[in-house]
């Protein structure tokens, strides 16, 4: 069985790749991301979720700044100055398996994080 998520931006930071209004799909039994692809539709058994999905390899944070960023095993997401959305990825690869992951509190029009968001792993 598939779940889908369908959210206004995806973000996937390993290439550096940021799309609108995309559906993902998830292996429910496994968690391995299936496929994304443009939402054109409404489709049945599709969970929308406001905001941001981002697809990665490591574990998200967020930070509210745009240095200083922790080092170790994570995908370090920030803002910069001209609102878009970076990454700082961790030196050596990550899982070998794509995860999703929902970043809650973020202001799509604003393009920007808040103290609140978080990333929330996708099933």
């Amino acid at each position: 069985m598939m779940k889908k998520f369908a959210s206004h931006r995806l973000y996937i930071p390993h290439l550096d790749l940021f799309l609108r209004n995309q559906v993902v799909e998830i292996d429910d039994y496994t968690g391995i991301i299936v496929s994304y692809y443009p939402f054109k539709e409404e489709t049945g058994f599709t969970e929308w979720l406001n905001g941001l999905i981002v697809l990665s390899y490591n574990t998200v944070l967020i930070s509210l700044k745009s240095e200083g960023f922790p080092s170790g095993e994570f995908n370090v997401m920030y803002i910069d100055k001209d609102k878009n959305i970076r990454s700082v990825l961790p030196p050596h690869g990550g899982d070998t398996l794509l995860n999703a992951y929902y970043i809650t509190s973020f202001n799509v029009s604003e393009m920007c994080f808040s103290s609140d968001s978080r990333a929330v792993k996708l099933i």
